[in-house]
C-alpha cells in the first residue's frame, strides 16, 4: 500500500525538472524571412513587428533559445517553420526587414544555441 501512495504521489507530481542543456555549437544553414510577408504573431506570440531579434527554427530547438550566429550576433527562436526539418544539417532562419538582408546572410554558419539564464 505504501508503495502505492509513492507512485501516486510521484505521478501526480510530475517527472523531475530537466536539467539545463549544454549549448550545441557547430555548422547551421542559415536563411532569412521577411517580418513584411507576414502579420500577426510568431509560434511564441511574439509581434512580428518587434525590434527585437528573432528566428525561426526547427522543432529540435526550445523556444526561447538564443542562437548566437558567427558574425551576425545573438537571435531568440520565436518562432517555427517547416524548412530543413528531417535533414542532419540543423537551421536558423532569421527575420529581416528586406530580401537584400535575407540574401547576405544565406548560407552556413557556426552559430551556439543555448537555453537563456533564468
Amino acid at each position: 500500500m505504501l508503495g502505492l501512495v509513492a507512485l501516486l504521489v510521484v505521478a501526480l507530481a510530475g517527472p523531475p525538472e530537466a536539467p539545463t542543456e549544454a549549448p550545441w555549437c557547430g555548422p547551421t544553414r542559415i536563411t532569412g524571412y521577411l517580418r513584411t510577408d507576414f502579420s500577426g504573431l510568431t509560434y511564441d506570440e511574439t509581434p512580428i513587428w518587434t525590434e527585437e531579434r528573432i528566428a525561426a527554427a526547427s522543432w529540435d530547438v526550445a523556444l526561447g533559445s538564443l542562437a548566437e550566429v558567427e558574425g551576425l550576433g545573438v537571435f531568440r527562436v520565436a518562432d517555427r517553420g517547416h524548412l530543413g526539418n528531417g535533414t542532419p544539417t540543423p537551421w536558423l532562419d532569421i527575420a529581416v526587414w528586406t530580401r537584400a538582408e535575407a540574401y547576405a546572410l544565406t548560407g552556413y554558419r557556426n552559430v551556439c544555441f543555448r537555453r537563456p539564464a533564468a
